[in-house]
């Protein structure tokens, strides 16, 4: 489709419930163990995911698609889909 979405969130300003939601999908998903992969190439109909998280001093960044990704990141990205939508 060539829509792209955004968003930018800072947990520190969304209410407890989410926030904490959040932290633990990141937590989950070992976000920060999981390689960032630059030459990906969608399939048609496949939709491509680029998360940056910054904590603290770190900041990681992953790029995965339907296909390549793990299924541990799965919950996260379905949570941050959601709320994307709802902002939109």
């Amino acid at each position: 489709m060539g829509r792209e979405t955004t968003m930018d969130l800072d947990l520190d300003s969304v209410p407890g419930p989410t926030a904490q939601r959040l932290h633990g999908l990141l937590s989950e998903s070992n976000f920060f163990e999981i390689p960032t992969i630059n030459n990906l190439l969608a399939g048609p109909d496949e939709y491509e995911y680029t998360i940056t998280v910054v904590a603290g001093n770190s900041l990681h960044t992953v790029h995965v698609t339907d296909t390549s990704m793990p299924r541990s990141l799965r919950p996260l990205v379905e949570e941050l889909t959601e709320l994307a939508r709802a902002t939109m």
